[in-house]
């Protein structure tokens, strides 16, 4: 009698616990339904009346400080020269089939691609038009879908309020982005139950929508985890098996590579782990200036996954002096906040030496980790709807020798 009355107080308090999961599920979508939140609570500097024509970078960032108003002749030089690549470049977007893939199309990815057709090129090289054709309509099913079944809304939510908020297109709190960005990572937490919301999808999702629509960005995101190149799917699954052998293959091209400095960092009990995870997982998005990002970005869209494991080592050459400091604050500061400030060499110079490293690891046999042990990609159909459990419904672990199982 008394475990009857103890299974039906347990039944009820994960009823109410379901309720408020979901309650508070349908306050938040209605927010993001209703759009930009006049009341909601902004630093001075992120508000939309703030001199935004005083503080706004060119790729759309603000700033506290005013920026120039003059170019340096460095950048003038730079100016001009994307100025004559964009010509280049609408020749070849002309006749796509002819340069893709090509060494010429490879020469010219790695100067640099410019940033008005960044968007078009990158869609082009993840063939965005054929998996929207195979898929027509799929997104806006599993948009809605999602606004009503999925369990990672809550922090979707969260991430979405932290990301990116220093650009212009994200500053507003239920924005015409922000809203986007939550749909994309809602539909594709529902459209692929293996991955279902992971953080550090956010910040990718919002990089694609500075360039692409939301439909675009939602099929460019689900390219990038699921084919063969980019494959970032074992980055997201639950035990991130592809970041494990990643930075495990980092340390071994240290070991072979720069035995000094992989000494080093082992004296002062420093790991991949500690540096390394945005490099893998988001392709270097925070750890270096957002312009030398997008060129990464560039190569890695054309490349795939191989840019990672090239630019981590070409990095460690580049700053080798660094990584050879005597104190483990130093070293680790330098790698995850200083150089997303400066990296200390030209955008131009950092890719040609990108280049040499690609070459050089695929002389050495190691430009790609040994692979996987297990298969790393998806393994269920997309779009499977799968009852959530209990934890996953509420957000909440049970406790050892709970009876409610």
């Amino acid at each position: 009698m008394r475990n009857q009355i103890l299974s039906n107080m347990d039944d009820t308090m994960d009823q109410e616990l379901i309720e408020r999961a979901n309650k508070e599920r349908e306050e938040i979508v209605s927010k993001y339904a209703k759009g930009y939140d006049e009341g909601a609570e902004d630093d001075q500097w992120e508000d939309a009346g703030f001199i935004i024509y005083k503080v706004t970078d060119r790729f759309g960032f603000l700033h506290k400080d005013v920026i120039p108003q003059t170019l340096s002749e460095e950048e003038k030089k730079a100016k001009l020269t994307e100025i004559e690549r964009r010509d280049k470049w609408m020749k070849m977007l002309k006749q796509w089939k002819k340069y893709a893939p090509s060494e010429k199309l490879t020469r010219r990815v790695y100067k640099g691609i410019p940033d008005s057709l960044r968007g078009i090129i990158w869609m082009k090289l993840l063939d965005i038009n054929k998996i929207k054709q195979e898929q027509p309509n799929i997104y806006e099913k599993m948009k809605t879908f999602a606004l009503s079944s999925s369990t990672d809304i809550r922090q979707i939510d969260l991430d979405v309020n932290r990301t990116f908020r220093n650009h212009i297109m994200f500053r507003e709190r239920y924005g015409i982005k922000q809203q986007a960005l939550f749909n994309i990572l809602s539909a594709y937490s529902v459209y692929n139950s293996e991955v279902g919301y992971c953080q550090g999808m956010s910040q990718i999702a919002a990089l694609l929508l500075m360039y692409m629509n939301e439909d675009d960005a939602f099929w460019a995101l689900h390219v990038l985890l699921t084919d063969t190149k980019h494959a970032m799917h074992g980055f997201f699954v639950p035990g991130f098996p592809k970041l494990v052998r990643f930075q495990s293959h980092h340390d071994h091209i240290l070991k072979k590579l720069m035995p000094k400095v992989k000494k080093n960092l082992d004296k002062l009990d420093i790991s991949p782990t500690l540096y390394s995870m945005k490099w893998f997982f988001q392709c270097f998005l925070d750890r270096v200036p957002f312009p030398l990002t997008l060129r990464l970005w560039d190569c890695f869209m054309l490349d795939g996954d191989r840019v990672l494991t090239a630019m981590s080592f070409n990095l460690m050459k580049m700053h080798k002096k660094m990584m050879m400091r005597r104190e483990m604050e130093d070293v680790v500061g330098y790698l995850q906040e200083d150089l997303s400030r400066n990296f200390g060499y030209p955008d131009d110079d950092v890719l040609d030496a990108l280049q040499e490293t690609i070459a050089e690891l695929k002389r050495t046999k190691l430009i790609k980790p040994p692979a996987p042990k297990t298969a790393e990609g998806p393994k269920l159909p997309f779009g499977l709807v799968r009852k959530p459990t209990f934890e996953q419904v509420t957000g909440r672990r049970r406790v050892e020798g709970d009876r409610r199982r």
